[in-house]
């Protein structure tokens, strides 16, 4: 799909800038320009799209700030400044604007083309999550996720949505699989049929061929009446089978054959059924280590891992705390009759820190938690953590007693560092600024650390523009050899009210 551009901007800007990206683009980009603001700012509203380009003389201009204004009007939009004047002081004023990047005038057209590379990868993942996000909207339960870690799950969930193909996906308990395979289904060709749940490690082992398959009267002790199974239940839709990792071998044979040729019988029946159903299946396994010890078998799991889809443990993927925080406040205190302003800066720190074994749904338990004790409208670090919070999983950074995973390795400061919390809905009685500093150095060090010191891989990461990082890691000390520093002489000349 064509990258859709919109500019405001003096006319002679306007050329330039049709020309580079038209140039650029190889023709590629549909381009709208505007000389007047409102009626730019009309236009973008009606229009929405994906890249927008601001002439920095546009700025406030009649006491109106174009950028501010295009971020409430079409959020996912890129806003891009172009400027004369490059360097730090185009950084300050981009940072000031909110703006994802700037263009230094006159243009550079390799410029132009990585920046229409940039906004095209990260238009196509918005488009895609935003379609999973909205399949959702409305619900009890919907998806939350800021995060890259999140954003590339999602991506790819939504594209294996509209397809048919079985899908499995991994993760620990309280992630949210639940959760995604019902946006997969929402999202789906079978969004208008049913969407049935079978949890296998909830089922006593006599009772999961019955529940999966069904049975037929008398053929077993207790079976007084015909009974329907999951997948004729789910016929026409989705059946999701969670935790297939225990499903007993002898039911595994069953389970294949209805993925190979789609038929099965009812226990104690000799009628072959069709079984029109996709299947999402999620464990919390690794299922390809029960394979090699023989206790699942290889040809099922290669039926049902068509589509990998692996959500992180929460501890990967904390830039997403805050954001949780938030909903779950919203949720619990609606819930329950209450009014919550916030939560303190002391209890956000202590929930960065963490290690969440039960991941998104005990993070979700404590906030229940602070929100039925809270004695005001802000919750406190001791309304939200119970008393027995202690020992090995009571914060990331303890590393010699922390629970190690599957493979044997520990969890520690190394992978799972804290990240910086959204500084809506947080109140600080001390040192917040410092905190939020620390937070974001954290963030920013460890991405590069990730990206072995590639400043522009660390941004595409982080979903942020090369230049918006740059002038972080100056403002923070941070260089991408060093890891964090202590704020350095370089952080000195830029203004702290950014």
């Amino acid at each position: 799909m064509a990258l859709k551009v919109a500019a405001v901007a003096v006319p002679k800007t306007l050329e330039e800038l049709e020309r580079s990206f038209a140039e650029a683009s190889k023709g590629t980009c549909s381009f709208s320009g505007y000389v007047d603001l409102s009626a730019a700012l009309e236009g973008i509203a009606a229009h929405r799209p994906d890249l927008v380009v601001i002439d920095e003389s546009y700025r406030k201009r009649d006491g109106i700030d174009p950028v501010e204004h295009i971020r409430l009007t079409c959020p996912d939009c890129a806003i891009v400044l172009a400027v004369s004047r490059g360097g730090l002081t185009a950084d300050v004023e981009m940072m000031k604007a909110g703006a994802y990047d700037y263009l230094q005038l006159p243009l550079w057209d390799g410029r132009v083309r990585k920046l229409i590379d940039e906004i095209s990868e990260r238009s196509a993942t918005a488009s895609e999550n935003r379609e999973l996000i909205e399949a959702m909207a409305g619900r009890s339960q919907h998806i939350v996720s800021h995060s890259p870690e999140m954003e590339r799950v999602l991506s790819l969930a939504a594209r294996a949505a509209a397809s048919d193909a079985t899908i499995l996906i991994k993760g620990e308990s309280g992630t949210g699989k639940e959760l995604v395979a019902r946006a997969i289904h929402l999202l789906g060709p079978r969004r208008h049929k049913p969407f049935v749940i079978v949890n296998i490690a909830a089922l006593s082992e006599n009772l999961i061929e019955s529940e999966l398959f069904g049975h037929v009267k008398g053929s077993f002790t207790g079976a007084m009446n015909d009974r329907q199974g999951r997948f004729e239940l789910a016929d026409g839709g989705t059946l999701f089978i969670d935790e297939i990792g225990e499903v007993p071998e002898g039911i595994q044979v069953k389970l294949l054959r209805v993925l190979q040729f789609g038929t099965y019988e009812r226990v104690g029946d000799n009628v072959t059924r069709n079984a029109d159903v996709r299947i999402i299946a999620a464990t919390n396994r690794r299922l390809d280590d029960a394979v090699i010890s023989g206790k699942f078998r290889a040809d099922l799991y290669y039926r049902i891992n068509v589509v990998p889809v692996a959500i992180p443990p929460l501890r990967d993927h904390r830039a997403d705390i805050p954001f949780l925080i938030e909903h779950f406040m919203k949720k619990h205190a609606e819930k329950n009759g209450k009014v919550v302003r916030g939560i303190t800066a002391e209890a956000v720190a202590r929930i960065m820190k963490y290690f969440f074994p039960g991941n998104v749904r005990e993070l979700e338990n404590f906030i229940e938690r602070g929100v039925v004790l809270a004695r005001g409208d802000l919750l406190s670090e001791t309304e939200v953590f119970p008393p027995d919070i202690e020992g090995p999983f009571a914060e990331a950074e303890r590393v010699g007693n922390a629970p190690a995973d599957q493979a044997g390795n520990r969890f520690g400061p190394e992978g799972n560092r804290p990240e910086m919390p959204s500084a809506r809905g947080v109140a600080s009685r001390r040192g917040y600024g410092d905190a939020m500093h620390d937070f974001e150095r954290i963030l920013l060090a460890e991405a590069l650390s990730k990206t072995s010191g590639n400043v522009s891989a660390a941004a595409r990461a982080l979903g942020v523009g090369e230049r918006r990082l740059r002038y972080r890691m100056r403002l923070l000390g941070i260089d991408g050899r060093n890891g964090p520093g202590d704020g350095g002489a370089a952080a000195e000349e830029i203004p702290e009210d950014l």
